[in-house]
């Protein structure tokens, strides 16, 4: 969220408390309450991904994504009435309820996607997560605008203004199949061919992929979350799965959303500037997921992810030099300027898609919901590790905070080169086998 309006929250918090008892809150009482507010979200993505592959196993893939909407409307009209009804405790009851719906969304929708495309678009697919949140970011930009939702009085309509967007979504997604490997894992085989029909057209085709299903969930039923955990042949793909995510949120992408501003006005902008070019920022973020599925149909998954980690790394050192003599040199604030370009680009070559998609790539159907959660709590812990220990560090060592980052993506290139199998082009089943001797496993890079 914009750090604009955590201002006009703040001021309206500050105002319910003295409503409320009489009395103007302590100012490390008021920072303890803003802490709990903003950091409601990320606690309840925590709390709801666990849940993720028992829903994914009862509902199925289309209805889970169901589930996660009602409870996104929920937590929208929550957020928007909390400032008319003047309850602090709604604001966070609803940010609460976007992290849970937020976490079924995150462990759900890759999965979705790639088992309804065929195995030569898998990850084409799966990176529309990716172009998912980073739209987001730009439309909550947007919405921050003082000619939009970005007012003292107006605040709330731009908390709850996701709801349009999920409201939408729950209208069309009511018409969409569900995943033929959950309906054939059901025993569903007459509704799985059916949507296989409806998906691919081609009877023959769908008889065949129907086969390759079916063996797959034959091979083995499906495995709960310690199951998976306590098998050792799993060892390594939750190892992937984990630390890519991990790597993810902390190699700092929103970090550099937070300071991103204060370096433009550094730079000599003023703030109204400043705001604008964050937004062409958060556009190029934009814009640069958007070409994910073109990549991702044409380059292999561990080239793009070596890439993508080093020109992270790169770049947020460079970005770091650049901050460090910015207080010297005011030109080496262009330099900074150029720096963030060019670590978002990096960052979205495979280090902002890859992960919310590779569990789909190297579980098979059987150990994959509960995979790609544990790979979703994995994102969550970091967001937690990263938002509560990261401006403490930056107040400590200043830019040099940084370098902790560009660390953990250096780490992702080295964990990519060492252990990733090869997987575009590859069915599960093919690719689950180059690991199971876990971290003795050969890395195989091409198909």
């Amino acid at each position: 969220m914009p750090q604009r309006r955590w201002v006009f929250i703040r001021k309206w918090v500050e105002g319910s408390f003295q409503r409320r008892y009489s009395s103007s809150p302590g100012e490390s009482q008021l920072t303890a309450v803003m802490a709990t507010v903003v950091s409601m979200f990320v606690i309840g993505g925590t709390l709801g991904t666990p849940f993720a592959p028992m829903f994914n196993s009862w509902l199925g893939r289309r209805n889970c994504l169901v589930l996660s909407g009602v409870i996104m409307v929920v937590a929208a009209l929550l957020q928007m009435g909390c400032k008319l009804l003047d309850s602090i405790e709604m604001l966070m009851v609803g940010r609460l309820l976007g992290g849970i719906a937020a976490a079924l969304v995150y462990a759900t929708q890759p999965m979705y996607l790639v088992e309804l495309a065929p195995a030569e678009l898998s990850g084409s697919v799966g990176v529309f997560t990716c172009i998912g949140i980073t739209g987001g970011i730009v439309v909550g930009q947007i919405f921050s605008f003082d000619f939009a939702l970005g007012t003292d009085s107006l605040w709330p309509y731009a908390l709850a203004g996701s709801g349009i967007f999920v409201v939408l979504g729950l209208v069309t997604i009511v018409f969409f199949p569900e995943s033929p490997r959950f309906l054939i894992a059901k025993g569903r085989k007459e509704q799985a061919k059916s949507a296989l029909m409806r998906l691919r057209g081609d009877e023959a085709r769908v008889n065949m992929e129907l086969a390759q299903i079916e063996a797959a969930a034959n091979s083995e039923g499906p495995l709960t979350m310690k199951q998976v955990i306590c098998e050792k042949k799993y060892l390594l793909p939750l190892f992937i799965v984990g630390s890519f995510h991990f790597v993810q949120q902390m190699s700092g992408i929103n970090a550099i959303w937070f300071y991103s501003v204060g370096i433009f006005t550094d730079a000599g902008f003023t703030l109204q500037v400043a705001l604008w070019l964050n937004f062409i920022e958060g556009f190029l973020n934009f814009v640069v997921a958007l070409m994910g599925p073109f990549l991702m149909a044409r380059f292999n998954r561990r080239i793009m992810m070596m890439l993508s980690c080093l020109g992270s790394y790169i770049f947020l050192t460079l970005l770091v030099v650049g901050l460090i003599f910015m207080k010297s040199f005011k030109e080496a604030s262009y330099g900074c300027i150029a720096f963030l370009s060019l670590y978002i680009i990096a960052f979205n070559l495979a280090l902002g898609p890859l992960p919310y998609f590779i569990g789909a790539e190297i579980f098979e159907s059987a150990p994959r919901p509960a995979g790609m959660a544990f790979g979703s709590f994995f994102n969550w812990l970091a967001n937690v590790i990263l938002s509560m220990g990261f401006p403490s560090v930056n107040e400590a060592i200043g830019p040099y905070a940084f370098l902790f980052c560009a660390f953990i993506c250096i780490c992702g290139f080295f964990i990519t080169l060492c252990y990733l199998p090869e997987t575009r082009n590859r069915q599960p089943q093919e690719v689950a086998p180059l690991m199971e001797n876990g971290f003795k496993s050969k890395v195989k890079s091409s198909p």
